[in-house]
């Protein structure tokens, strides 16, 4: 069977990093272009989003969606990578901590919040990594970020742990939520284990275990189509004598449309389908046309965010 573009969703195991995976699914699927959309750390489980073949092109897109983790914090300990896999810098009496007093203090950590950077961490500055700095024993002030935390609550608690499930936007490091919660406390805190469930609109109960990859016959039925990438996007299907032009990057008039679920006003980043259903290019229609029934047949339409082909990226 020919290789296709697509999305694997994978249940990376503990003990794997996520180049591991990509490795291992780029063996089974027999292709070496497989991305993945955010990496896990190795001792973390969870969702891992791989995108083959021309599906690499989207990265971006979902690199930057939204995260959702159920994560297990253990207070009374700190550690210097603030998770499970760190040398500890203090132990102190994590004392008694009611559930409803503990309830409270999520509500700080919900909305915008300044987060520290680990400084092991895969941060660059200035040409450094923070982790080989760190490692080397440099002392170096990491600074601040500033991420969203959708939303925070418990699943299980049994003081002086709690495991939590929390929504949040990429590039929140949830280890660095612990330690600051224990700061919070008087008495430190870290990452005992963190499970990845949710990448956009992905979730872990579509994932496949490598398992499931290794043993399937026909791995490449695994796939699913790229349109999934960007569900909110409307889709523009591409009549098939306009396929090629669409491809060439050539202006996007009217003519070229066949169905369409556009409606509103412009701007909306759309998905251009041809008559096969593969992703021919990501496009941004006009804003002064409110609707596509408003447009003549040589008006143009709008600007590719990206055209695809094989191995070709463009934006015109």
């Amino acid at each position: 069977m020919a290789i296709r573009d697509g999305i694997l969703l994978v249940d990376k195991p503990s003990g794997m990093t996520s180049h591991d995976v990509v490795n291992f699914t780029r063996k089974n699927l027999g292709t070496r272009r497989i991305g993945h959309t955010g990496i896990l750390d190795p001792n973390a489980t969870g969702l891992l989003v791989l995108l083959v073949e021309r599906g690499t092109l989207f990265s971006s897109f979902l690199t930057g969606m939204p995260k959702r983790y159920y994560a297990r914090f253990k207070f009374g300990i700190a550690t210097d990578t603030y998770d499970a896999d760190g040398q500890v810098t203090s132990t102190s009496d994590p004392g008694n901590v009611p559930r409803r007093q503990f309830e409270e203090l999520l509500g700080n950590f919900r909305g915008e919040i300044e987060q520290a950077i680990p400084t092991f961490s895969a941060v660059k500055r200035g040409g450094k990594t923070f982790h080989k700095l760190a490692r080397k024993g440099v002392q170096f002030n990491p600074g601040l970020k500033v991420v969203e935390i959708k939303n925070i609550g418990i699943i299980e608690y049994d003081w002086p742990e709690a495991v939590l499930d929390i929504k949040c936007s990429s590039g929140t490091y949830v280890r660095s939520l612990a330690h600051q919660m224990g700061a919070s406390l008087g008495c430190g805190g870290y990452l005992k284990s963190l499970r990845r469930t949710e990448v956009g609109p992905f979730r872990i109960s579509e994932a496949h275990t490598l398992e499931d990859i290794s043993r399937s016959r026909e791995p490449l039925k695994l796939l699913r189509p790229l349109r999934e990438a960007l569900p909110s996007s409307p889709l523009i299907r591409i009549k098939p004598q306009y396929c090629g032009a669409v491809i060439n990057g050539r202006p996007l008039v009217k003519r070229y449309i066949g169905e369409n679920e556009y409606s509103g006003e412009g701007g909306v980043l759309s998905v251009l389908l041809g008559p096969d259903e593969k992703v021919l290019a990501l496009a941004k229609l006009n804003m002064q046309w409110r609707s596509l029934e408003r447009m003549g047949p040589s008006d143009i339409m709008g600007t590719y965010v990206r055209v695809i082909d094989e191995g070709h990226i463009g934006a015109k």
